[in-house]
């Protein structure tokens, strides 16, 4: 029954860890040659990113009470912090693009 057991961890993890790596949703397979079939992924080319603002006014007193935030109140330092989440274009230079990946080559080449 151990035995079993573990053949069953085992095979799971492998189903798992293939899983992780498989193709998602966002992936569409297209022939790429003649004869030649392979799975490509769309690339958003808009330049946007993720940009998160953290806003802590604890102990900071900002004009009347209800002047910010109108929703229901946690009763605790929670209701003097916010957070901001917006997706911003991220401009970078062709320089810059540069720098990262001579950076990140280099870092490679040594492991």
């Amino acid at each position: 029954y151990l035995l079993m057991s573990a053949k069953l961890v085992a095979f799971s993890a492998i189903v798992a860890s293939a899983t992780a790596f498989a193709p998602g949703a966002s992936f569409q397979p297209r022939l790429r040659t003649a004869g030649v079939s392979s799975v490509s992924m769309k690339m958003d080319k808009s330049g946007k990113a993720p940009v998160i603002t953290v806003f802590d006014h604890r102990g900071c007193q900002r004009g009347t009470p209800d002047k910010e935030y109108r929703g229901k109140k946690a009763n605790g330092p929670d209701d003097e912090m916010c957070i901001k989440v917006q997706s911003a274009k991220i401009a970078v230079s062709a320089s810059t693009a540069d720098s990262v990946l001579q950076q990140s080559l280099s870092v490679l080449y040594r492991k």
